[in-house]
């Protein structure tokens, strides 16, 4: 039998599932089957319509037969609305808590599951130490799934590891 010294703790590794507007920690329960969620992130502002954060539509600045571009506003492809700008805060605070919680001694290790483009956005805010932590990634968004569901999933990802 190994000696439980010497194995790893299971409450210092989180799972962290993140999509562009909310995210959530886990831990495997040392005992007893399934997860205890740890931490909760939301940002609402990153799912609202631009509209309802105060952006209006730019107006045309040339005449729309034959232009090429929609509107003189929109030359760079670069999304600027007020609603990307509160989900790039949320992930880069994301990753802030997440270092916080690596440099706290809180947590050793980190799988991130999320979507491709979210789990990118949170690893180039973290800084080199961080990121080393980060022993698995899955490209999943699964913060809206029911808990029996999520622990099911998690189980794939953790014998995955």
């Amino acid at each position: 039998m190994p000696n439980a010294a010497h194995s790893p703790d299971p409450r210092r590794h989180w799972f962290v599932l993140a999509n562009g507007s909310r995210a959530q920690a886990y831990v495997k329960r040392r005992e007893d089957s399934g997860y205890d969620q740890v931490r909760l992130w939301d940002a609402p502002e990153a799912r609202m319509r631009d509209a309802e954060l105060g952006e209006d539509k730019p107006g045309r600045a040339f005449a729309s037969a034959g232009a090429m571009h929609r509107s003189a506003m929109e030359r760079d492809g670069k999304d600027d609305s007020p609603k990307e700008h509160a989900r790039r805060d949320f992930l880069e605070g994301l990753a802030h808590d997440l270092t916080s919680a690596l440099a706290a001694k809180e947590i050793d290790s980190i799988t991130l599951i999320a979507p491709a483009r979210v789990a990118e956005a949170i690893t180039n805010h973290l800084p080199t130490p961080a990121r080393q932590a980060v022993t698995g990634e899955e490209h999943h968004d699964l913060t809206s799934l029911p808990h029996a569901d999520v622990f099911a999933r998690l189980d794939a990802v953790r014998h995955r590891l």
